[in-house]
């Protein structure tokens, strides 16, 4: 039976969860994911584990927090911010997500920041990925392969 091979494509399901079981990303049969292996993109012990799995099977990994797509969580990411750049139509609470304009490379970005604390005139913002810092569990089942 054929096998998961370097440089080939395949078509997976997958589950991944925290370890507290919590479900962070779900990709399901009717909606499968196609990975190019060897691409940048998926965390290398994913890339690992389906070397050599055969169509129908499934396997588990999981990847330490530097392994993964979110990497380690980054101090210089937490930031403090006036409040008087909030609008009135924001009520700044602890755990709200909301989404920040950042320039990067000459160019205004938008992207989601936390809110991790209030103070009397400022307010805590953590840029940094909800799942950065966790290490992420991924059940994956191999629905295909593709020669490269």
């Amino acid at each position: 039976m054929k096998q998961v091979e370097k440089n080939n494509t395949v078509t997976v399901t997958l589950t991944g969860t925290l370890d507290n079981g919590t479900v962070f990303e779900t990709i399901e049969q009717s909606d499968p994911m196609t990975i190019r292996l060897g691409e940048e993109g998926t965390p290398k012990p994913i890339q690992r584990i389906l070397l050599g799995m055969q169509v129908g099977e499934m396997r588990r990994v999981r990847c330490k927090a530097e392994e993964g797509s979110y990497g380690i969580r980054r101090a210089d990411l937490i930031q403090e911010i006036p409040k008087k750049q909030f609008t009135d139509k924001i009520e700044p609470k602890v755990g709200l997500i909301i989404s920040m304009n950042v320039d990067a490379a000459g160019a205004t970005h938008q992207i989601p920041a936390t809110i991790v604390e209030i103070k009397d005139d400022s307010i805590v913002i953590d840029y940094n990925h909800p799942l950065a810092g966790h290490p992420l569990n991924y059940e994956i089942t191999l629905l295909g392969i593709e020669d490269s």
